[in-house]
């Protein structure tokens, strides 16, 4: 038996996971979530039921869960902000830069969310694993006490939230950029951490 190197592996799994991601929400923007089975989803991406449930805990995960390699993709993305910057401006940044990166995506989910009213909700649009990442890297760069800290963060987080239920699908990302610049410029935190640009 011939056992596939980790860095084969690894793409092999990005691989089937976008397959079955790519597969399901081509399914619920035709038919709506509610309409679509794991087993339709199943069915279309050629997989097993056991092969879903390795990547996937269920039909809301398929909409909602990150792309294995939106942690690589953050973590850049933080890393590009300058020193020095407001971190009111980074956050605005990094939201920008990621939801550019995933514009295509974004606007398949949020299609599919406009198909089935009970996934009209933008809660899990960034999953947690995103702010978490987020909020380490900004309490090792401002100068914030914790409250701060989780109050700037959870702003930021519901500018985003905020504007996603306000985004027309077909005005792409870039119509999701309006909302969210509007909303950073609107919910201007008051110093050390004014928005500057």
């Amino acid at each position: 038996m011939v056992l596939l190197s980790s860095p084969v592996r690894a793409r092999k799994k990005r691989e089937t996971w976008r397959l079955v991601h790519a597969a399901a929400l081509r399914l619920m923007t035709e038919r709506g979530f509610d309409a679509v089975s794991v087993d339709d989803i199943v069915a279309a991406a050629g997989i097993s039921r056991r092969t879903f449930f390795n990547y996937f805990a269920g039909k809301e995960a398929v909409v909602f869960d990150p792309d294995p390699d939106d942690p690589a993709l953050w973590a850049a993305l933080l890393a590009e902000r300058p020193a020095g910057e407001p971190l009111w401006v980074s956050l605005r940044e990094v939201l920008l830069g990621y939801t550019a990166a995933a514009a295509d995506r974004m606007v398949l989910q949020r299609r599919v969310r406009l198909a089935s009213p009970e996934l009209a909700g933008c809660s899990r649009e960034l999953a947690d694993q995103f702010w978490e990442a987020v909020r380490e890297w900004a309490a090792d760069r401002a100068d914030l006490d914790e409250l701060r800290l989780d109050l700037t963060i959870n702003a930021a987080r519901t500018v985003l939230n905020t504007s996603c239920p306000h985004w027309a699908a077909e005005s792409g990302v870039a119509g999701l950029h309006e909302l969210i610049r509007t909303g950073f410029a609107f919910v201007t935190p008051s110093s050390p951490e004014r928005i500057t640009s």
